[in-house]
């Protein structure tokens, strides 16, 4: 086996056509990579990763690998050499063999040298070597999978013909079937089983898969599977004159080892992520999700086309994501991507711009520029998600500000999981629950909470109760929201909502501990901000927050429009900062809030925790910004406060909290009290409670929407809309998180702490070298397999010269 092999590989590298083949791949991927323009240019994507040389090889690879192996056996048979090698005391197995690892040692000598694109892309990182090393050689091992199958094809191109253009052709066109071919048949509405056949016999299904730098078993299988198969197939062709029968029934075993190695495939899930952060492991709760899918769930994403480089990125995360959980689903998951500038134009692409708004697919404006100069052009970064005749919209793009448009992305990336299984859980859900708003002590009414309500009727069954409903009746209330009250909390209220506490019902308060009259401040007026007693410290306190009776100010706020005229001059309206309004900051260490923009408040106070209660965890989710105060009150408030701003080094302490979570065990407020006037009885009371959780803000603006009345009925903005700055903050987005994690019992949520290193290129660096790194990574390559060459054939001259 030695001697053939090194004979092959004498015999390539002795021969110009074959530096001719490696130079004309390395300068293809190089100026591909390096210097044109496109999706595979590494320079413009920005991004510290190999993924452009990982998607181009395998089409670049379909033409060096056949001219690799289309010599090996048709030269031998052209030249009549093929009947003395049959001879030799080697078995054909061997002969093949020889011949299928001098291709691949070939097909490594011209991967070699794209080594350099690593060194490049690893130094021009910022910060250097921010490339994910073990993802990069994972997909290098890929690459190599892949190729062996090319050589295993090609070899068997080469043995049934003895016309080295044949075999090439032959090869090529046989390689680009086993690629994608299959694949295409899959996806032309065939039966479920056949089309699941088809794509796991195609190799794109699972280079894709290795290329990222995971490792299946399934994928495993496969590659050896398909290997043994065309070598075993490259065997039967070496010799003439065979019995027929013989020949059938020998090549009746490929499509049986076929068969076995599909069957095969499926024993193990076993998955080895290579990625630094694990980025393509699937958690065990969406397993655990995927798994309840009875049937095919179907998913159109709307994110094609000519877009900038962090957006193929995401519609690629999608794809990966969506197949990764689908391969531990109990049923088939379908994705289309559509563009929606292919599917009409002129009227009818404005009204599917418009019918895709309507389902609730945010539209993004971007700016491209373009050899015609500068283009807007509006991308839909979103999907629909269908699955037994319902349907759901997901928005994948997450814009928070102060973020970069790259981490913007980034944090884009990953939620794509979260999203995906929680639009699942919403589709298999078998029942609804109940969500409640309390009602009797002065609470936001109906049109207050309209906005949140109404975004929550997909999951919930949203009424307003008294407390006194709360532990009546056979009704069950899995989370009741206590918002905006003004009149105080009697005993018996009290005791109702402790007691509903106790038997593990989840509660979110909303209260102003500081009340201020806002009809006195519209008109241009002071007004006063004293301190308003609700009767909930003690309950709270018990609970393990204090609500302070003072008002905190920001920096970071938001504007109101004031008259900045000279008396005596027109009326002359600007935008000024409202320091009593804090755009407060979610905590970016909690999925509840992790990733989400600014939250819109007004009046806010400060909260603290108390109590050394160790069965109760308490989490602070939302905050005011690094630059705060607090003011004691009672105090008075002006619009003038606007004119005299206090000292910017007043503002110095930094993430005042506002919101807090608390999760555990509580105790009843009630516990060796007594009770009987309340209408209980000491043996009726429970001390202390199921697991639950609770939340605790001090402000009730943060789920105010604005209404606007008039004498045709009210007018409901959207939540978290800003009227000065026209622009919504965050408080939906963060409101229904926070919901849905009371609700969670399946540890959905937590999949919105998965954090994924932003791995970018060096701008700066780049601008400055970007002529000297083309070079390297073009020339150098090319310039290393010509010494090779070069030295090769000297030695040998040589060698052969003695």
């Amino acid at each position: 086996m030695y001697h053939l092999l090194k004979k092959e590989i004498n015999s390539f590298l002795g021969s110009l056509i074959g530096y001719i083949v490696i130079v004309t791949l390395l300068s293809t991927c190089g100026l591909f990579l390096w210097v044109f323009k496109g999706g595979y240019n590494v320079v413009e994507n920005g991004y510290a990763t190999l993924e452009s040389l990982f998607a181009l090889a395998p089409w670049l690879y379909l033409f060096l690998v056949p001219a690799i192996t289309m010599r090996m056996f048709a030269e031998e048979k052209k030249q009549g050499t093929m009947e003395v090698l049959l001879t030799k005391p080697v078995s054909d197995r061997k002969i093949v063999l020889a011949k299928f690892f001098a291709g691949i040692i070939l097909v490594s000598i011209s991967l070699l040298p794209t080594l350099i694109y690593f060194y490049s892309v690893y130094q021009l990182g910022n910060p250097v070597g921010s490339i994910d090393t073990g993802g990069t050689w994972g997909s290098y091992l890929g690459l190599l999978f892949l190729a062996a199958i090319y050589v295993a094809i090609g070899l068997f191109a080469s043995s049934i013909t003895d016309n080295q253009i044949v075999s090439f052709v032959t090869a090529m066109v046989l390689s680009f079937i086993f690629y994608m071919g299959f694949e295409f048949i899959g996806e032309a509405g065939i039966p479920y089983p056949l089309e699941k056949f088809l794509t796991w016999v195609s190799i794109n299904e699972h280079y894709l898969a290795v290329s990222r730098g995971v490792v299946e078993f399934n994928d495993l299988v496969y590659f050896i599977g398909i290997k043994i198969i065309f070598l075993y197939a490259t065997k039967l062709c070496l010799r003439k004159g065979q019995e027929k029968k013989k020949l059938v029934l020998k090549a009746s075993m490929i499509p049986a080892i076929l068969v076995a190695a599909y069957i095969v495939s499926g024993v193990s899930n076993f998955r080895l992520d290579l990625t630094s952060e694990k980025r393509y492991s699937v958690t065990e709760a969406g397993k655990n999700m995927v798994q309840r899918v009875e049937q095919p769930v179907e998913i159109e994403l709307f994110l094609d086309g000519e877009m900038p480089a962090g957006f193929r990125r995401l519609q690629k995360a999608v794809v990966e994501k969506v197949d990764d959980l689908g391969a531990h689903a109990s049923a088939k998951i379908r994705m289309r991507i559509t563009d929606p500038y292919e599917t009409a134009t002129g009227t009818e692409r404005s009204k599917f711009f418009e019918w895709l708004e309507k389902q609730g697919i945010k539209p993004y404006d971007v700016r491209n520029t373009t050899e015609k100069g500068v283009v807007t052009s509006r991308l839909y970064p979103g999907a629909i998600i269908k699955y037994k005749g319902q349907q759901l919209p997901l928005n994948f793009l997450k814009t928070s500000e102060g973020f970069s448009h790259e981490v913007n992305l980034n944090h884009s990336i990953e939620a794509i999981e979260f999203e995906l299984v929680e639009a699942i859980r919403k589709l298999t859900r078998e029942k609804k629950k109940q969500l409640a708003f309390l009602k009797g002590h002065g609470e936001l009414n109906q049109w207050d909470v309209y906005d949140i309500s109404n975004s929550l009727l997909n999951d919930f069954y949203v009424s307003r109760i008294t407390t006194g409903q709360l532990i009546e009746g056979d009704k069950k209330y899995d989370i009741v929201i206590c918002a905006g009250a003004t009149i105080p909390f009697e005993e018996k209220d009290k005791i109702a909502i402790d007691q509903y506490l106790m038997q593990g019902g989840k509660l979110m308060w909303f209260i102003d501990p500081v009340r201020v009259s806002l009809d006195s401040l519209t008109r241009g007026y002071m007004t006063l901000a004293f301190p308003h007693d609700l009767n909930l410290d003690d309950m709270l306190f018990q609970y393990g927050v204090r609500l302070n009776t003072d008002l905190v100010q920001d920096v970071y706020c938001s504007r109101v429009m004031v008259n900045t005229a000279a008396f005596g001059t027109p009326e002359n309206f600007t935008p000024e900062p409202w320091y009593y309004s804090p755009l407060l900051t979610p905590s970016d260490n909690h999925p509840i809030s992790r990733n989400l923009n600014l939250v819109m408040s007004e009046f806010v106070s400060s909260i603290d925790t108390v109590s050394a209660n160790a069965s109760i965890k308490k989490s602070v989710i939302l905050s005011s910004s690094p630059y705060a105060r607090k003011v004691k009150t009672p105090s008075g408030i002006s619009l003038e406060n606007i004119n005299n701003p206090p000292a910017k080094e007043l503002f110095n302490i930094p993430f005042i909290p506002t919101g807090i979570l608390l999760e555990g065990i509580f105790p009843s407020v009630y516990k060796n009290r007594m009770v009987e006037n309340l209408g209980y009885s000491r043996q009726e009371v429970i001390n202390e409670s199921q697991p639950t959780k609770m939340m605790v803000f001090s402000d009730a603006s943060i789920i105010a929407n604005q209404v606007e009345y008039s004498a045709k009925g009210q007018r409901m903005f959207e939540l978290g809309l800003d009227m000065v700055a026209q622009k919504t903050y965050g408080n939906k987005e963060f409101l229904l998180n926070a919901i849905h994690y009371l609700n969670d019992e399946e540890g959905i949520m937590q999949l919105r702490n998965r954090a994924l290193k932003l791995r970018l290129l060096d701008k700066a660096r780049l601008r400055e070298q970007k002529r000297q790194w083309q070079v390297i990574n073009v020339l150098l390559p090319v310039l290393l397999v010509s010494i090779l060459g070069i030295v090769y054939n000297i030695r040998r001259r040589y060698k052969f010269s003695r």
